[in-house]
Protein backbone atom coordinates (compact mmCIF):
# COMPACT_ATOMS: atom_id res chain seq x y z
CA UNK A 1 0.00 0.00 0.00
CA UNK A 2 1.13 3.45 -0.69
CA UNK A 3 1.29 6.30 1.80
CA UNK A 4 -1.96 7.94 0.64
CA UNK A 5 -4.02 4.72 1.00
CA UNK A 6 -2.57 4.06 4.44
CA UNK A 7 -3.42 7.59 5.60
CA UNK A 8 -6.96 7.21 4.25
CA UNK A 9 -7.44 3.93 6.14
CA UNK A 10 -6.03 5.39 9.37
CA UNK A 11 -8.26 8.45 9.07
CA UNK A 12 -11.28 6.23 8.51
CA UNK A 13 -10.38 3.98 11.45
CA UNK A 14 -9.73 6.83 13.86
CA UNK A 15 -12.40 9.21 12.60
CA UNK A 16 -16.17 9.14 12.63
CA UNK A 17 -16.31 5.85 10.69
CA UNK A 18 -14.20 4.20 13.39
CA UNK A 19 -16.51 5.60 16.05
CA UNK A 20 -19.51 4.16 14.24
CA UNK A 21 -17.85 0.74 14.06
CA UNK A 22 -16.97 0.85 17.77
CA UNK A 23 -20.52 1.94 18.60
CA UNK A 24 -21.98 -0.93 16.56
CA UNK A 25 -19.68 -3.45 18.24
CA UNK A 26 -20.67 -2.18 21.69
CA UNK A 27 -24.37 -2.37 20.77
CA UNK A 28 -23.98 -5.91 19.44
CA UNK A 29 -22.14 -6.90 22.62
CA UNK A 30 -24.85 -5.35 24.76
CA UNK A 31 -27.54 -7.14 22.79
CA UNK A 32 -25.77 -10.49 23.18
CA UNK A 33 -25.30 -9.88 26.92
CA UNK A 34 -29.00 -9.07 27.29
CA UNK A 35 -30.20 -12.07 25.26
CA UNK A 36 -27.85 -14.64 26.78
CA UNK A 37 -27.72 -13.59 30.43
CA UNK A 38 -30.21 -10.97 31.54
CA UNK A 39 -33.33 -12.18 29.72
CA UNK A 40 -33.15 -15.82 30.92
CA UNK A 41 -32.62 -14.67 34.51
CA UNK A 42 -35.59 -12.33 34.18
CA UNK A 43 -37.75 -15.12 32.77
CA UNK A 44 -36.85 -17.34 35.75
CA UNK A 45 -37.82 -14.55 38.11
CA UNK A 46 -41.16 -14.06 36.33
CA UNK A 47 -41.86 -17.80 36.45
CA UNK A 48 -41.13 -17.78 40.20
CA UNK A 49 -43.52 -14.86 40.75
CA UNK A 50 -46.24 -16.62 38.75
CA UNK A 51 -45.82 -19.83 40.78
CA UNK A 52 -45.97 -17.89 44.04
CA UNK A 53 -49.06 -16.09 42.81
CA UNK A 54 -50.77 -19.41 42.06
CA UNK A 55 -50.02 -20.64 45.59
CA UNK A 56 -51.32 -17.41 47.11
CA UNK A 57 -54.46 -17.66 44.99
CA UNK A 58 -55.16 -21.18 46.27
CA UNK A 59 -54.72 -19.98 49.87
CA UNK A 60 -56.95 -16.97 49.21
CA UNK A 61 -59.69 -19.13 47.66
CA UNK A 62 -59.54 -21.48 50.65
CA UNK A 63 -59.82 -18.54 53.06
CA UNK A 64 -62.75 -17.05 51.12
CA UNK A 65 -64.50 -20.42 51.18
CA UNK A 66 -64.06 -20.58 54.95
CA UNK A 67 -65.39 -17.04 55.38
CA UNK A 68 -68.38 -17.87 53.17
CA UNK A 69 -69.24 -20.91 55.30
CA UNK A 70 -69.01 -18.85 58.48
CA UNK A 71 -71.14 -16.09 56.96
CA UNK A 72 -73.79 -18.62 55.90
CA UNK A 73 -73.90 -19.95 59.47
CA UNK A 74 -74.27 -16.42 60.85
CA UNK A 75 -77.08 -15.69 58.36
CA UNK A 76 -78.87 -18.86 59.46
CA UNK A 77 -78.48 -17.84 63.11
CA UNK A 78 -79.83 -14.35 62.36
CA UNK A 79 -82.81 -15.89 60.55
CA UNK A 80 -83.58 -18.12 63.54
CA UNK A 81 -83.26 -15.16 65.94
CA UNK A 82 -85.64 -13.07 63.77
CA UNK A 83 -88.17 -15.89 63.71
CA UNK A 84 -88.09 -16.06 67.50
CA UNK A 85 -88.72 -12.35 67.82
Amino acid sequence: MDQQTLETLLNAATGSAGAVVVCLLVMIGGYNLFIRHILPAHEKQIDKVIDESKEQRKTFEKAIGSVTKRLDKIEDDVTIIKEKL
